[in-house]
This record gives C-alpha cells, sequence and structure tokens, in this order.
C-alpha cells in the first residue's frame, strides 16, 4: 500500500470517511518524529475543521479555543469535544459545497475549478457525458450538490448525459447546470424537458457563479 503524510491522512480523512458517514471526528493526535512547529501544526488541523489537536510530545493541545501547554508530558487522549463541534456533527452545513465539473475543454475545466476553489468548494472533473454517469452511478448518495454540465462532448453530449441521470440513475433531487455557448430557445427548451435544473451561457461570468452556489447551499443547507 502507498504511504501518506499525516496532511494527507487528515485530508482522506474528511474528504473520504467524513463525507460519506456524515460525521466529523471529534478526537485526533498528531505525531511526529521530526521537529515541527505546533502553531503551525495546529493551524493546519484547525483549518481542516478539527476540533482538537495534541503535538507528539504532548507540549501543546487544544480543544476549542483553548491552548494547553504541558512541558514533558505525553497526551494520547484528547480532552472532549468543543461544543461548537458537536453542535456540527452530522450537518452537512460544515461540508464544502461539492461540484461535479463535466468539462472535456482542460483549460474551460481549470479556470472553473479555480474559481470554485476560491470559492471554498470541492470540485472532481469528468471529461466527457459518459465518465459523469460511471462516477454518478458508482458514488454515494450526495456525494456531489451541484453539477455542471457542458453540452457539446465527444463519447456523450450533456444531453444525454443528463437524460440517463434523470431517468435511468433516478437521480432527481441533484442540481444539474448547462453550461454552453448556444443560447438558442430550442436548446434551452430541450434542456428544461430532459431536466436540466439550470442554463447559463459560457463563460459563466464570477458574480452569477456566486449567486449560484450561494442558491443552491443555502437549498442543501435547509437555509431560507
Amino acid at each position: 500500500p502507498s504511504e501518506v503524510d499525516g496532511n494527507r491522512a487528515l485530508a482522506l480523512l474528511k474528504t473520504e470517511t467524513i463525507l460519506k458517514s456524515g460525521l466529523p471526528p471529534t478526537q485526533i493526535t498528531v505525531k511526529s518524529e521530526e521537529e515541527h512547529r505546533p502553531s503551525g501544526k495546529r493551524r493546519r488541523v484547525d483549518d481542516a475543521d478539527f476540533g482538537n489537536f495534541a503535538s507528539s510530545d504532548g507540549s501543546v493541545t487544544t480543544s476549542g479555543d483553548e491552548t494547553t501547554e504541558t512541558p514533558g508530558s505525553r497526551l494520547t487522549v484528547l480532552a472532549e469535544p468543543a461544543p461548537e463541534a458537536v453542535a456540527k456533527c452530522g450537518v452537512k452545513a460544515s461540508m464544502p459545497f461539492s461540484v461535479l465539473i463535466v468539462e472535456d475543454t482542460d483549460i474551460c475545466a481549470r479556470l472553473l475549478a479555480m474559481q470554485l476553489k476560491k470559492m471554498k468548494c470541492s470540485t472532481q472533473r469528468a471529461e466527457n457525458g459518459q465518465v459523469a454517469v460511471d462516477l454518478l452511478r458508482d458514488s454515494m448518495p450526495g456525494t456531489f450538490d451541484m453539477v455542471l454540465m457542458d453540452l457539446r462532448m465527444p463519447v456523450m453530449d450533456g444531453l444525454e448525459a443528463t437524460r440517463l441521470i434523470r431517468n435511468e440513475l433516478k437521480i432527481n433531487d441533484l442540481p444539474i447546470l448547462a453550461l454552453t455557448g448556444e443560447m438558442s430557445e430550442d436548446i434551452r427548451s430541450e434542456c428544461e424537458e430532459i431536466g436540466f435544473t439550470g442554463f447559463f451561457q459560457k463563460p459563466l461570468p464570477k458574480k452569477k457563479l456566486q449567486e449560484v452556489l450561494a442558491k443552491y447551499k443555502a437549498a442543501r443547507d435547509g437555509v431560507e
């Protein structure tokens, strides 16, 4: 099996274990045989939304907003999780908004992913409609919060992919937004009939993208 460092392990815990189970960890111990800077490690753990931190020698521990220094001790069990961490437990609102980008053009996919990352979203790319259908078929429900779907792609276009997602996979509550250079009423009507949630012209302006994300994130989180 391949080896991963602590930071990568934290990322995998958050995106794989936690995202799929809906439960963030409330206890974690960070260990290292190397010289380290506890404040730096603590910051990385905080950024990953974990409530507690312990350095390998037990010299620095945190729980919520409190920091305790205990020279010479070695901590193996952390304090009870902060109330804020408990309050978030199982609440999807604490997780990044996950967007599936279905786009065959590399530069378009990269630019869109960069924009979404700046807006605190997690992204995954499918190079064509067939890849997107296969990915959604093999994914657990709720893995993705929204799909940005190009219409014209090789292998399988966005129209056929969305038709299969709605009719074959029976995924009807997932927002699928069409991104296209074609703005004719015929294409718009076809997208509506197939089951697209929205229809937007490429490139999607930053302000409009922010509005779209805010709308569907609020819907996901149950915020009116």
